[in-house]
């Protein structure tokens, strides 16, 4: 009759398994900020878009000019009209606050903004962007809002 003995994994067998479910662990994590990082500049780009089509449909409704501004700092701030002199708050009308602190605003060139008549604007863009990534909303000069990356746009 065969005795039963306890047969288990030896030293490296072990130590190969755990190394191989690290590196597997490690490559879903990276994957796994990029795609959180992906989500943020899509929710700002969504946020940002938005907020400059109400500017533009105001602006055109009311007949009235809306300059842009941009108070700058841990959390930036976007506006139109007249900038509030003790900062941003939170559901303030024509102020976005910005949604993620780790999504900055790096650039606003041209001076944009709106002109109420025929709903047409002033063109620029905004350069907005985590890290290395970095995209862009274009206003142009017709009043059309549109969003790119900054390296596939021009």
């Amino acid at each position: 009759m065969k005795s039963l003995k306890s047969q288990g994994f030896t030293l490296p067998e072990l130590l190969i398994t755990l190394t191989i479910v690290s590196l597997l662990s490690l490559a879903a994590f990276s994957g796994w900020q990029q795609w959180q990082r992906h989500q943020r500049m899509r929710e700002t780009a969504l946020q940002l878009q938005q907020f400059l089509h109400n500017v533009r449909a105001w602006a055109g409704w009311h007949n009235r000019d809306r300059q842009l501004w941009l108070l700058e700092g841990d959390r930036w701030c976007l506006g139109s009209g007249p900038p509030p002199p003790s900062g941003c708050r939170a559901g303030q009308r024509m102020q976005l606050l910005a949604p993620y602190p780790q999504v900055r605003i790096f650039a606003i060139e041209g001076n944009p903004g709106f002109y109420g008549r025929r709903n047409v604007a002033r063109a620029g863009h905004i350069i907005f962007g985590e890290g290395a990534l970095r995209w862009r909303i274009i206003i142009s000069a017709r009043g059309r809002i549109r969003l790119c990356e900054v390296s596939l746009c021009r």
